[in-house]
């Protein structure tokens, strides 16, 4: 059960410092890196990953960072376009995205 644990926890940090490279690659971009989940190929492999993703959302509290980030990387939408979703400027959304990302590689590192 504890190597269960621990493996989880080191997936979950992976999947993290990917989500904060991808913002750090695209930053300069219009649009979001998309987070493939359905290239993986065998069912569990599917599974177990969406079970991470699913955990990594659940870490983050605000609802705002929740859908900026599932817009961003999972929908693959641009920061413009969540922009004009959510009705703030471009500018906040790269602000609330950063804030969370920030946050996640916190939580996951401690």
């Amino acid at each position: 059960m504890e190597m269960t644990k621990d493996m989880y926890s080191s997936e979950l940090r992976k999947i993290a410092w990917r989500l904060q490279y991808r913002c750090k690659v695209s930053a300069n971009k219009e649009f979001g890196m998309v987070f493939d989940i359905n290239s993986i190929e065998s069912f569990e492999s599917s599974s177990v990953s969406k079970f991470f993703v699913q955990d990594i959302f659940n870490l983050i509290n605000n609802e705002v960072g929740k859908k900026i980030i599932h817009a961003i990387y999972l929908d693959g939408k641009s920061e413009k376009e969540v922009a004009l979703e959510l009705q703030i400027s471009q500018q906040a959304v790269n602000k609330w995205k950063k804030k969370t990302l920030k946050m996640l590689s916190m939580k996951l590192s401690s």
